[in-house]
């Protein structure tokens, strides 16, 4: 008996499916977003005959060679419990073993640190932050940076990691990367110990990760036109301890991957009202501007600006490290300057032209009621009134005492509309004719002189033609 296909058994080897085939998982390339490994405890050790440099044998594969091996007379030291380390190294070039630092132990090869687990923990992470900041600097030319952290903090919680030094021909650079939340007795206590071991002229470095939400407090963003270019700046909440920093000396910035931005004040401010301006209305947002202090943020800053800046200025110059920041800075002074400028030219055309809305409009003056009577109406046809003869019936004018029509001025607004004769009809009445006047006028002829039938007829003929129109 056959299996139906959907019953099949999962050990059969499945039929091969017509078709595209699956594209394979390309390969991770070098450019692919990793993590950096934490260092192994075992590849790091304190150099107490170095004044405390960070000994890192997986960055420094010339370190087993030239250190000495063993004890070394106490010169090894843990990071995180301060215990002495033995440095073992391969017998000859040809052995595969992996040189390590080893705690003094009863089995070769067995690590007996007593610190705990989240301290160690702590360390490696501030380890491999400063660890990697140091291979960058160290890769730009005439520069040597190296770690070194004070011996007293060996086999403790560390609050601050390493120091990374920087030295540059004679010029020394002490670059602090905090982690966590800073003090402003520590602040002062590295401050000093700096300028106490390398001089006043030491330059002070506080760089802090953009990423760490510690240190780093977003205020939005800003839109600036320096020369003309259109840019938008990053805009930072100083904590306490940042701005303790800056006010002492110190140089505060913070590293976004390869970027360093460099921070400026940034003070909310109104313009105030001068004669001749206006600021109400559509004005009323353009007197909220703001100022910039530089080339170090003042003390009374509402916010920061940041000015972004290529890691590689570190390895330049002391005098030439900032210049680009500082001429953009520079640059928004100059530009700060013209928007006041421009803004109280817009305020002084907002009170002319509000000036100018506002002016009462010219309007022609009515005549009162009583003058309106007394005044004939303007631009109308005068009429000459005419009286009929009750003896002729001849439409005659009236007489030449009626006074004429004196012209008035014209009122406002339209005038009334006339009523126009119909088309095609005649000014005068046409007189109808009546048997009655005629008998009238014949027995008014006959009184007067005997009146022959000719004359009769020729009296009636003129009547006729005096009623008809010519």
């Amino acid at each position: 008996m056959t299996r139906p296909a959907g019953s099949r058994s999962s050990l059969t080897r499945p039929r091969a499916v017509s078709g595209p085939a699956v594209p394979a998982p390309l390969p991770a390339t070098r450019n692919s977003l990793r993590r950096t490994a934490l260092p192994r405890m075992s590849e790091l050790a304190i150099d107490q005959s170095a004044a405390g440099h960070i000994i890192d044998l997986r960055r420094d594969p010339q370190a087993p060679h030239s250190l000495p091996r063993g004890l070394a007379g106490g010169r090894y030291r843990c990071c995180a419990c301060g215990q002495q380390l033995i440095l073992t190294g391969p017998a000859n070039a040809a052995s595969r073993f992996t040189p390590r630092f080893r705690h003094d132990g009863s089995r070769p090869g067995s690590d007996h640190c007593s610190a705990p687990a989240l301290q160690q923990a702590d360390i490696q992470a501030d380890l491999t932050r400063v660890l990697d900041l140091r291979d960058r600097l160290s890769a730009l030319p005439g520069v040597t940076a190296w770690l070194q952290i004070n011996l007293g903090d060996a086999g403790r919680r560390w609050e601050l990691p390493p120091a990374l030094i920087m030295r540059r021909g004679n010029e020394t650079a002490v670059i602090e990367s905090p982690r966590r939340l800073l003090s402003p007795t520590l602040v002062d206590q590295q401050m000093k110990a700096a300028r106490t071991q390398y001089g006043a002229a030491v330059q002070c470095w506080w760089i802090f990760d953009r990423e760490d939400p510690v240190h780093y407090t977003s205020a939005g963003s800003l839109s600036v036109r320096p020369r003309g270019q259109a840019l938008t700046h990053r805009k930072v909440q100083p904590t306490l301890a940042q701005r303790q920093i800056n006010a002492t000396g110190g140089a505060v910035c913070w590293l976004a991957e390869g970027t360093l931005l460099i921070p400026y004040g940034g003070h909310n401010h109104q313009h105030a009202a001068r004669e001749g301006e206006d600021w109400s209305g559509d004005m009323a947002s353009w007197r909220h501007d703001w100022r910039i202090s530089r080339p170090r943020p003042a003390g009374e800053a509402d916010w920061w600006g940041l000015v972004p800046l290529p890691l590689s200025a570190l390895g330049r110059p002391a005098g030439q490290r900032l210049a680009a920041a500082l001429q953009v800075m520079a640059d928004l002074a100059h530009a700060e300057q013209g928007r006041e400028r421009h803004r109280r030219r817009l305020a002084r055309n907002h009170t002319q032209h509000f000036t100018v809305r506002k002016r009462p409009s010219q309007q022609l003056q009515l005549p009162a009621a009583d003058e309106a009577r007394c005044e004939p109406a303007t631009q109308q046809t005068v009429v000459t009134p005419t009286v009929r003869s009750e003896t002729t019936g001849v439409v005659l004018p009236e007489s030449a005492n009626t006074s004429a029509a004196v012209p008035a001025v014209a009122p406002a607004g339209p005038l009334p509309r006339r009523a126009t004769a119909a088309p095609g009809r005649p000014d005068e009445r046409r007189s109808r004719f009546s048997w009655r006047r005629l008998f009238h006028y014949r027995r008014h002829h006959s009184s007067n002189s005997n009146s022959s039938p000719a004359s009769l007829s020729a009296a009636g003929a003129e009547l006729e033609d005096r009623r008809t129109p010519h």
